[in-house]
């Protein structure tokens, strides 16, 4: 098993820089430090407000789902997150320049691609045509936690598998 996981740990690693220090450029700087505000509490908060307080019934039900499965990810990624207590990247390594650092120093697991793959799953349940801009948004937001060097793609790749279990369940015993 340690071999294994020392395999895994290798690769995050490599994957991590390959997309902290390889392909960084002005424009991918600019979209990505945009991008990654999408899965912020800031953002996920004000939108699923706006939904819940908007005219229509069946928009502010979907504002009420997207709530609902925001507040339950939130719990578990925090609970994980001082459970696991892994540190983010720049604090482990010195060669690493963050770009916009949070204040938390926990990386596992991403509470913003959580946050994103959360409200993607929300959406393309509600919206099944625009599905593929919401998981790709989504995605979008892993990756550019990892490009400004506050994550691992293991730390996404968890926050993405969390929101969909967690959403899903809750869909699956009616709660949104």
């Amino acid at each position: 098993m340690n071999a294994i996981g020392g395999l895994v740990r290798k690769g995050d690693i490599s994957l991590f820089y390959l997309f902290n220090r390889k392909i960084h450029c002005d424009f991918l700087d600019f979209l990505m430090k945009n991008i990654t505000h999408l899965g912020s509490t800031t953002f996920t908060t004000l939108l699923s407000l706006f939904l819940f307080f908007y005219p229509k019934e069946e928009v502010r039900l979907i504002g009420t789902k997207m709530m609902i499965s925001l507040l339950t990810t939130v719990l578990i990624v925090q609970f994980i997150k001082r459970t696991v207590n892994r540190p983010r990247p720049y604090i482990t390594f010195s060669d690493i320049i963050p770009i916009n650092p949070p204040n938390c120093s926990y990386s596992f697991p991403s509470g913003h691609t959580c946050a994103a793959f959360s409200m993607a799953i929300i959406l393309s349940k509600n919206f099944p045509p625009h599905s593929l801009v919401f998981i790709t948004l989504a995605i979008m937001v892993g990756l550019s936690r990892i490009y400004l060097g506050v994550h691992y793609p293991t730390d996404t790749i968890i926050g993405a598998t969390l929101a969909f279990i967690a959403s899903n369940l809750l869909i699956m015993v009616g709660l949104i």
